[in-house]
């Protein structure tokens, strides 16, 4: 996309307040000793610099846009092409966003043009690096100059702003899942754009008592002198449904989010696990907190952008119970394979929402945030311990959760 800037931007540089302060400690000192001249000359050196930068000041069209999403975290390097469409040359000129969000942060040192001629391009890359995931509206950056001197800092800008998502960190996992559901229902609606819609031929065998007639196969039964039935291998995807618990205690309620450090670690394995999952099974539903994402309908590519754009939203709530979570799951475990509950500390109250699996003949799979010692599980819940695992928020953030 191209834009053209509009608003004139003027700012002193580094440079330029350090002389700024070097005057007004000269303007202190001439009241004791003479120090006019030396104040008459930094006053004429900014006032120069003031006048030549503002009448060359540059007219820089910037090409580029931002990425439609990235990772919290790591340094992404954006490309921009800059070119200049006046009518003078421009001088010491340099890329950089203006008023980003406190949670985004641009990293200094970046490419220095030193002179772009009337009409020539150059390619600019500026690097960024988002220390917390969310969704931001950012403007889009400003080229100036700051000739001559470096002392003020000349460019022009627009009003248009980017939307950015920041999605939580991900890795790839090794994890107990695929354990397909032969209790699972196949309606219509559920075998939409699904492996088991077109199940793959096996053979032929004798018609059993109980076998459907539409897959008597008339050429066997011609050849063989008796009944035969068509075999097929029924290649059922592995539905699976996640689970993430954004309950929190009334002690991390009051603290910021990027400082809730158990709950950034439970958003960011469960983008974890649907990243690890996504070619071979199918996430068909999210539930986070009370909050219910279905995605029956999605083509499986598109699955794994949806939910890491949802998680990337997501907020700790007080406002839900276990129970709540319990009667809405249960509407839907009919046709799932795997539940995946990833939760921010563990509860009495969880342990029905493993039986409630349990009952659908789901294979459930439990990520516990917190540290081993201090999560006491009763007899009845040890009988899941392997089905159980607690990680620290350290293992999860630092990414040293590989192997499960």
């Amino acid at each position: 996309m191209v834009r053209t800037d509009v608003k004139l931007r003027i700012n002193l540089t580094d440079a330029g307040k350090l002389i700024l302060r070097g005057m007004a400690f000269v303007a202190l000192a001439a009241l004791i000793v003479p120090a006019f001249g030396v104040l008459s000359a930094l006053i004429s050196v900014m006032l120069t610099s003031f006048i030549v930068g503002f009448i060359l000041r540059p007219r820089i069209q910037v090409i580029g846009n931002l990425p439609e999403r990235i990772v919290v975290n790591h340094t992404v390097q954006i490309r921009y092409l800059v070119r200049n469409v006046g009518h003078f040359p421009a001088y010491n000129l340099s890329l950089r966003f203006d008023a980003l969000p406190d949670a985004i942060e641009q990293i200094k040192g970046g490419h220095i043009i030193s002179r772009l001629g009337s009409g020539d391009a150059a390619e600019v890359t500026v690097a960024i690096k988002p220390r917390r995931r969310g969704y931001y509206r950012i403007r889009r950056p400003v080229c100036q100059s700051s000739f001559p001197f470096e002392l003020f800092s000349f460019g022009r800008s627009c009003d248009g702003r980017e939307r950015l998502i920041v999605l939580p960190n991900f890795s790839l996992l090794q994890i107990p899942l695929r354990h397909p559901n032969p209790y699972a229902r196949s309606d219509s609606a559920v075998l939409t754009g699904r492996k088991g819609a077109f199940p793959e031929y096996a053979g032929n065998r004798p018609f059993l008592p109980g076998d459907s007639r539409r897959r008597i196969d008339a050429r066997a039964w011609a050849r063989l002198a008796m009944p035969a039935t068509k075999e097929y291998h029924e290649d059922l995807d592995n539905c699976t449904a996640l689970v993430l618990d954004r309950s929190v205690s009334e002690a991390l309620s009051s603290l910021k989010p990027d400082q809730n450090k158990k709950f950034e670690a439970a958003v960011s394995l469960c983008a974890s696990v649907a990243f690890t999952i996504n070619d071979n099974c199918l996430v068909d539903l999210l539930l986070s907190g009370p909050d219910l994402y279905q995605f029956t309908n999605w083509p499986r590519k598109t699955r794994l952008d949806k939910i890491h754009e949802i998680l990337a939203g997501v907020e700790p709530s007080m406002d839900y119970t276990p129970e709540m979570i319990a009667t809405i799951l249960a509407e839907h475990l009919g046709r799932i394979s795997d539940v995946v509950f990833i939760m921010s500390g563990w509860k009495k109250a969880y342990r029905r929402l493993l039986e409630l699996a349990d009952q659908e003949r789901c294979h459930s799979t439990v990520f516990v945030i917190g540290e081993s010692g201090k999560i006491d599980l009763d007899r009845h819940e040890r009988t899941w311990a392997e089905n159980i695992h607690i990680l620290s928020p350290e293992e999860v953030l630092t990414e040293q959760v590989m192997r499960l």
